[in-house]
């Protein structure tokens, strides 16, 4: 791996805008990979720069409770019961597999991910564990055959076509695995998460944060009730020592009396912080998005920026909320369900990370 220190512009980093309403800026402490957050109060914006209107119903499909949003250069993929299509524009394209048990349909479909350099992507079927490869303009392309059945919580995908992944092993260990896509054999195999808590991980799937950096070749990862981003050297398949999220408002779930046999709604009644999401803005700056079980009940997004050079971290409160939301580039893509549904299908509205000279006011 080449471990050269890359060096990330941070004008666009040092301060995020939001729409509406003040936030608060953070100092870091850097202490051993330790990002300390001490806020203080200060007026700043993530700036709404455009939204794109889904088309209406009577020129596609009228979409049900969107669970996903995936971005491409070119295209919208969004998923309630089916996977749409649609085109930078908002204009419906069409649908990609269907609701079946035959080859090539799906029962409950997860969030598609993009085989880098290639017109494909990945959809892992969460009734059934089978994980399906289509073409991006809908073709069936056959079935990702894995050494052993498992279901997967999170996936992403690296340059070199290896499925990075997570889920439950038959010894109940949660697990950050690496497969060949053309072979389905394990490369790598890393235990980030204790049998006694196998409950947690798997019913708060969604909630964990994964995204890969191809340029460092590191691979993120966040427990759900963690505090800490945990990073592992691909290249070397070596775990890194982890960066802590140290914020006065976070309160920790107490491992120790976390009864595994518990349902999962019984655990999520616990109080306390969680992950929401875990999004790669570029390499090296991660956008992390908690809800904090204070009394407020507030909800923080932190930019994590430069981590391998001076790393900071910056906190702003947002609008964006518990929204469906996701990133492509440096732009955030949050999905807007519409106020009236006999009219059109929402909208994606997308934010971007401004210089502050260049940011709208107010």
């Amino acid at each position: 791996m080449n471990r050269k220190e890359l060096l990330v512009p941070v004008r666009w980093m040092a301060l995020l805008f939001l729409l509406c309403g003040s936030c608060e800026k953070s100092t870091v402490e850097n202490q051993n990979n330790v990002l300390a957050i001490k806020t203080q109060a200060q007026g700043i914006h993530l700036s709404l720069t455009d939204a794109i209107t889904l088309e209406r119903p009577e020129a596609g499909p009228t979409l049900g409770r969107v669970r996903t949003i995936t971005v491409l250069d070119d295209y919208i993929i969004i998923v309630d019961e089916s996977v749409k299509v649609f085109d930078i524009e908002g204009s419906y394209k069409w649908s990609i597999g269907s609701r079946g048990d035959g080859e090539g349909q799906y029962k409950i479909p997860g969030e598609p991910v993009v085989i880098p350099n290639t017109s494909q992507i990945l959809l892992y079927d969460g009734g059934t564990g089978q994980t399906l490869r289509f073409s991006i303009t809908g073709e069936f392309l056959g079935q990702l055959k894995l050494s052993e059945r498992r279901f997967i919580n999170r996936m992403v995908i690296s340059e070199n076509h290896s499925l990075i992944h997570t889920y439950v092993d038959k010894n109940r260990n949660g697990m950050l695995c690496v497969t060949s896509l053309d072979t389905g054999e394990d490369i790598a195999n890393f235990k980030v998460c204790e049998a006694k808590y196998s409950n947690l991980f798997f019913g708060l799937q969604r909630s964990q944060g994964l995204a890969y950096d191809e340029v460092r070749k590191i691979i993120y990862f966040a427990l759900p009730w963690g505090d800490k981003v945990m990073r592992i050297d691909l290249a070397a398949q070596e775990f890194l020592t982890p960066i802590t999220i140290n914020h006065p408002k976070f309160i920790s779930l107490k491992l120790d009396e976390v009864d595994g046999n518990k349902d999962i709604r019984q655990l999520s009644q616990q109080r306390f912080s969680r992950l929401y999401g875990l999004h790669l803005l570029s390499s090296g700056d991660i956008l992390l998005r908690y809800s904090f079980e204070d009394l407020s009940m507030s909800t923080a997004l932190i930019l994590l920026s430069d981590l391998d050079t001076q790393p900071s971290a910056q906190e702003m409160q947002n609008e964006l909320r518990h929204n469906i939301f996701t990133s492509h580039g440096k732009s955030i893509y949050m999905y807007s369900p519409p106020n009236d549904s006999a009219n059109m299908n929402g909208r994606v509205r997308i934010y971007r990370l401004t210089d502050p000279q260049r940011s709208p006011t107010g």
